[in-house]
């Protein structure tokens, strides 16, 4: 059902147009990743895991947004799919439903992100879930573990830079896989040796990344590097420093942000479960002692956000706190991914018959318990449904939106050019927002294919300014009825403009579209 939204949808997040979906449309004209005359691609230093999927699935089906998009789905379900690989026994409903219950909570927290892009934020915790559980079910295989944990450490780190943080969580549970795989205290000491040199290994191609980041760009933003970090942390005073932590910390710990309540009811599901399974079916269970990881996890997650604030994000972007919502969200899916699995495996442990060769309709303890079980497994089942029906219906009324937004209006204006050029392009809009914040600027700098394109949307100004502002391009393009932008072309050239591009050298000429 979201597959086919995402089929017919379009893409409209900023970040889809000053990188995600730009590289992939240049690793698809272009066959090859980008140098440093590239200039149309600003975040050099982001690691091309995702959009080389995307790219290659582009490749094969043609390149559109409802292709692009479907490529990045054919990875988040895939991700889906394998958290199943944690249940012990397939027939056990209650289980299968609590895990889809979870995938669709999800996308409660992913609204910032959404499936309809092609942002990582929502790839990187679903990846994450993907390594942990894969690790799980091989947990009594030596070399499934140690291959497994290693592909995913370095796919991790490969799809976004932030990406370490995530991979080192698969492997903190790889080394503890390897130290209890055996009980000998010598062979569990050469375990954890072995996990340092697969860390090692495993690091090879992000540290062959970063250099090949440092070796072909002078200047790369968000770039890994000390000297990067150190000018960054310069720019910012002491007064400065100490703003940016006082609104992080008040943000983070503000009941109005969807992640603070997402860590809350985490936190409390996790406690109560404990608690029930403990003193009401007397079992002991690892809820508490996955609550502590998780609760620290998601503090130096916390603590990594706000450096990144402080010594890698420019002033102005680290004092609004820029997509601290969308960066939130991730670790509170992934935390909501490792509750999901706690749960439905301590569920499965909990059950009457644990015997799963014994088991039938008739494994209840009583039929109390077994209409408990029916109720329950329906209730979540239909919740899920009706979220996964929500995620879709948000997909199709974002589609509905499109044509008045910015790429919706550059698509039809001056479609999708496929062809690199350094054309210079003024583009008129009545946004000051978009404007402001470069959105327009980056729609057209994909829609166009060039890294010359400026929006403006002010253009009260003499005739002469106006007209020496004009000559500065070679095309104009004009978003919508501008009022302002069109008398002052009237007034010089004695006609009007309509919505569309122009060619600047036939202005003083009856202005013709392209």
């Amino acid at each position: 059902m979201i597959a086919f939204s995402l089929a017919s949808s379009h893409l409209l997040h900023y970040d889809n147009y000053s990188h995600w979906e730009l590289i992939v449309k240049f690793l698809f004209v272009e066959g090859r990743i980008p140098g440093a005359s590239d200039t149309i691609i600003t975040f050099t230093s982001y690691p091309l895991a995702s959009s080389l999927f995307v790219y290659y699935v582009a490749d094969i089906v043609g390149f559109s947004s409802g292709t692009l998009l479907l490529g990045q789905f054919f990875l988040l379900f895939s991700c889906m799919y394998a958290l199943f690989a944690v249940i012990r026994h397939r027939r056990i409903i209650l289980t299968s439903a609590l895990l889809c219950l979870v995938i669709t909570v999800f996308n409660i927290f992913n609204i910032a992100i959404r499936m309809d892009n092609l942002l990582v934020d929502f790839l990187l915790p679903m990846v994450t879930l993907t390594g942990i559980s894969g690790l799980i079910s091989y947990q009594k295989n030596y070399w499934k573990m140690i291959i497994h944990g290693s592909l995913f450490f370095i796919t991790l780190s490969l799809i976004k830079n932030s990406g370490i943080f995530f991979s080192l969580i698969v492997w903190s549970l790889l080394v503890f896989y390897l130290f209890r795989y055996c009980k000998k205290w010598k062979h569990r000491l050469l375990n954890i040796l072995n996990s340092l040199v697969i860390l090692g290994i495993s690091c090879l191609p992000i540290i062959l990344w970063n250099k090949h980041v440092k070796d072909t760009f002078s200047l790369s933003k968000h770039e890994v590097s000390v000297s990067a970090y150190e000018t960054l942390f310069g720019e910012k005073g002491h007064a400065i420093i100490e703003l940016i932590i006082h609104r992080f910390i008040d943000k983070s710990f503000s009941f109005s942000t969807l992640a603070f309540q997402g860590i809350i009811e985490i936190n409390l599901i996790l406690l109560i479960s404990f608690l029930v399974i403990h003193f009401v079916v007397k079992r002991k269970n690892s809820l508490l002692s996955i609550l502590v990881f998780t609760d620290l996890m998601i503090i130096f997650y916390y603590v990594g956000m706000l450096m990144m604030f402080l010594l890698s994000m420019p002033t102005q972007e680290a004092l609004n706190l820029a997509g601290m919502n969308r960066y939130a969200s991730s670790i509170v899916i992934l935390a909501w991914g490792i509750l999901g699995i706690s749960l439905a495996r301590e569920i499965d442990l909990s059950l009457f018959e644990q015997n799963i060769q014994k088991r039938n309709y008739k494994s209840f303890k009583n039929v109390s318990t077994k209409k408990i079980y029916q109720f329950s497994s329906l209730s979540i089942i239909f919740l899920s449904t009706l979220l996964a029906l929500s995620e879709a219906n948000g997909i199709n009324y974002n589609n509905l939106n499109y044509s008045k937004t910015d790429p919706g209006l550059f698509s039809k204006i001056t479609g999708d050019v496929m062809t690199p050029n350094n054309k210079k392009y003024l583009v008129v809009t009545t946004s000051k927002t978009n404007v402001a914040d470069f959105y327009t600027a980056f729609v057209g700098k994909f829609y166009l294919f060039s890294p010359h394109v400026n929006a403006m949307e002010n253009f009260v100004m003499s005739f002469s300014s106006f007209k020496k502002l004009l000559n500065q391009y070679d095309y104009v393009v004009i978003l919508q009825k501008y009022y302002t932008f069109n008398l002052m072309i009237r007034r010089l050239y004695h006609h009007s403009v309509t919505p569309g591009i122009y060619k600047v050298s036939t202005l003083e000429n009856k202005m013709s579209k392209k």
